[in-house]
């Protein structure tokens, strides 16, 4: 019997296939998650003016459920018009699936009157949830 005499070179090697398939698939991710985000605030509104408050960047550590309150007292979440009897439903379906709790954000006009605002604040109150914040525009240089 007769001995080869070539030796396997090339050895074990690893498919990068899947991995590169991996990785692209995250970039898409990422990518159509922050364009979502970004949509949150597109709804062009008057913020109310404060001059104190907590900075965004310490508040964005919870998950967060966005209404904004049209001028016309009207309310969207998810950029989709919502009545306050389904934003209660939607925001009460969240906070029973997060972890920890759901904080709600406000954006709201200026002008919409505060009978409205205290409608939306007793529906998140009564889905279940309290920790409930305002967007604000900051006025200090």
């Amino acid at each position: 019997m007769r001995i080869p005499t070539h030796r396997r070179v090339s050895g074990l090697s690893m498919n990068m296939t899947p991995m590169i398939d991996v990785t692209f698939l995250l970039i898409i991710f990422f990518l159509v998650s922050s364009h979502l985000a970004k949509q949150e605030n597109n709804v062009q509104l008057e913020l109310p003016i404060t001059q104190t408050g907590i900075d965004s960047e310490l508040s964005n550590q919870h998950p967060t459920a966005t209404v904004h309150v049209l001028p016309d007292g009207s309310l969207q979440m998810g950029g989709q018009p919502i009545s306050l009897e389904n934003a209660q439903r939607a925001i009460a379906a969240r906070h029973a699936e997060t972890p920890g709790g759901l904080r709600v954000r406000i954006r709201t006009d200026r002008n919409v009157p505060y009978s409205v605002i205290a409608k939306l604040l007793r529906a998140c109150t009564q889905a279940g949830t309290n920790d409930v914040v305002f967007a604000v525009f900051d006025e200090t240089p």
